[in-house]
């Protein structure tokens, strides 16, 4: 009689364990116990929310309703929309409605934009037709500073990049006979060591960086078609890693597409009836959940001015700069999402360059501004976060 005893406490047992394992797998793997429209109770397949924000710490409403701060995963989410909204004090709101699907986990990455922008100089001796290099790491610049005047290149990266911190180099120092910080552009090689600059009189200039020394050359056009397919030949090559399809990949290798920082997205403008619509392409593989393919960034009347954009560094934003600026000398300044959503102003005043760009690490925006009449302009940096 003891030993039938043993036996059915020791099923029991395993059978409580067995269900208790069973009870947890279901669990992790998203099932829920939820009530139908026939109030009957069913195992439901449910989604999770893994809710991330830059600077961390937010409330994260779900559906109107608190449920947790970032950075941490909802779990139980029926699957289907629902709006998003993370929000924290002294900052500017983020909202989207997201769509959650069965047992996979939906990644959602805010960047908070401060209500207050600081604002902190990053040049005091002058610069102008600012140039950025492709890692988005450094910034060339002329400067017709009294004492070195000339191009100087000025890193980007770091947790503090302004005037006290940065050393901006000078990579080429006016001569007698050239004066390089007149000069009207700069572009830089894919490897960064290189800039091509236009002098005045439509003379060119290769500078070697490494050597802080530049040569003329009279094929300026050569020199791009080589840099050109240098890139080029990098995209290819990444392509084939991703298996990008024939379509894609002829639009990916035109000259008019814009690469992300990490290589896997592409921005390019198309005509639609009258207006200019400004697509990203994700070639990401597999592609991140709930993100897509193809995203409307935004659309412009071909009639009017159009933006300027910049990669910010997740490869998920843009730094996108709006108004006349060359003519009016202001403009607006905002960031946005690829896919259009959360678009959030970071400046709107004074301006004297098209582009504005983010610092590497992602906490600054760059632009070219003067605070005075008449004055020189100069590098200020704006405190995203």
């Amino acid at each position: 009689m003891q030993k039938v005893k043993d036996i059915l406490q020791t099923i029991l047992t395993l059978a409580i364990i067995a269900g208790i394992t069973t009870v947890l797998y279901l669990y992790t793997s998203g099932y829920r116990l939820q009530k139908n429209t026939d109030k009957v109770i069913d195992l439901t397949k449910t989604g999770m929310i893994n809710a991330k924000s830059t600077p961390d710490s937010a409330g994260v409403y779900l559906d109107g309703k608190l449920v947790t701060a970032t950075n941490n995963a909802i779990s139980g989410v029926e699957p289907g929309a629902h709006s998003l909204k993370i929000s924290k004090r002294g900052f500017v709101e983020w909202k989207k409605d997201i769509e959650v699907f069965p047992e996979l986990v939906t990644d959602i990455t805010a960047i908070l934009i401060s209500q207050s922008p600081r604002l902190d100089p990053l040049t005091n001796t002058g610069a102008r037709n600012p140039s950025v290099s492709h890692s988005l790491g450094k910034l060339a610049y002329f400067s017709e500073d009294l004492t070195d005047p000339g191009i100087y290149v000025i890193p980007l990266s770091g947790i503090n990049v302004n005037l006290f911190r940065s050393n901006p180099n000078l990579a080429l120092k006016d001569t007698r006979v050239t004066k390089y910080s007149q000069g009207k552009s700069l572009e830089w090689s894919p490897d960064e060591t290189e800039l091509l600059l236009e002098g005045t009189n439509s003379i060119f200039y290769l500078v070697d960086l490494e050597k802080n020394t530049a040569q003329t050359t009279a094929s300026p056009e050569e020199l791009r078609k080589t840099w050109k397919n240098t890139i080029l030949q990098k995209r290819l090559a990444s392509m084939e890693r991703l298996e990008v399809s024939a379509d894609i990949k002829k639009l990916a290798t035109s000259e008019e597409a814009y690469w992300s920082p990490d290589g896997m997205k592409f921005l390019l403008t198309t005509p639609y009836l009258d207006k200019i619509r400004y697509k990203v392409y994700n070639m990401e593989k597999p592609l991140p959940v709930g993100e897509k393919t193809e995203n409307l960034v935004m659309e412009v009347a071909s009639t009017e001015l159009q933006p300027k954009f910049s990669w910010y560094p997740d490869s998920f934003h843009f730094v996108v700069t709006e108004g006349n600026v060359m003519e009016d000398h202001k403009g607006v300044v905002s960031l946005i999402r690829i896919d259009g959503t959360n678009k959030t102003e970071i400046y709107s005043n004074t301006l004297f360059s098209d582009q504005a760009f983010s610092t590497k690490d992602g906490d600054k925006a760059v632009i070219l501004t003067s605070f005075k009449s008449g004055s020189q302009t100069d590098l200020y940096t704006i405190g995203i976060r």
